[in-house]
């Protein structure tokens, strides 16, 4: 496998805690279309081979009339060790539409185990889940990007993330200036494979808050924004 350049998340972390029941409400949309709800949460810290980690909980459900455009009921909780901030455990279930899958990994070192199959990783790997509350403290200047190495079911992908600047965006909750966390392709920022987010934070209050996500699924894109915290 190629050289991956991972960003070691550590030396750019700003400080921000990850609390316990921190919880953020979203409503979802596809188009102008509102389909459902969503919602990140932290949950108390954990031990997994006497590794401290913080769990992370995200879950998509769709409506009753966003059943009928396109159910989701996502459910996915990461675990990642405190220190480092590298993925330890993963566990996904996913639907959406007609499409199911179940996946658990787990991390022991540099190898990974997903659904009982073993392979070795080329290094430190980040969740991209993970990633919506972590790069709320990871300093990426404007016009710039830093990359990261995913697994997520799996699969190992090297992602590079631009912050495209401050714009106002408006949700349930208020409307805010927020800068942009984006995928990047080829030097241009889109939403290109399944999975990708666009995340955009603002201040609230005193912390730094993912006011709306957008995500990448096999049919479209959806858009997360802020309901209540």
């Amino acid at each position: 496998m190629k050289k991956i350049i991972l960003t070691l998340l550590v030396s750019l972390l700003s400080g921000q805690d990850f609390i316990d029941g921190e919880k953020y409400n979203y409503n979802v949309f596809f188009g102008p279309i509102k389909m459902g709800k969503a919602s990140l949460e932290t949950k108390s810290i954990e031990l997994i081979n006497n590794q401290e980690v913080y769990h992370f909980n995200f879950s998509i459900k769709t409506s009753k009339l966003g059943d009928r455009l396109y159910k989701i009921r996502d459910e996915i909780h990461s675990w990642i060790d405190k220190e480092g901030l590298y993925l330890v455990k993963q566990e996904k279930k996913i639907r959406e539409a007609d499409f199911r899958r179940q996946s658990k990994t787990m991390i022991t070192n540099n190898t990974a185990v997903t659904n009982e199959k073993e392979y070795t990783l080329p290094g430190k790997v980040v969740d991209p889940y993970g990633l919506i509350m972590i790069l709320r403290n990871v300093n990426i200047p404007k016009n710039t990007s830093k990359k990261f190495l995913t697994l997520d079911e799996g699969k190992i992908r090297e992602i590079e993330i631009k912050n495209t600047g401050y714009k106002s965006i408006n949700t349930p909750y208020g409307k805010y200036n927020a800068y942009t966390y984006k995928p990047v392709y080829n030097g241009k920022s889109v939403l290109k494979s399944k999975g990708d987010m666009e995340i955009s934070y603002a201040m609230v209050g005193n912390n730094t808050i993912p006011v709306k996500i957008s995500i990448k699924l096999k049919n479209g894109v959806i858009v997360l924004k802020l309901k209540s915290y």
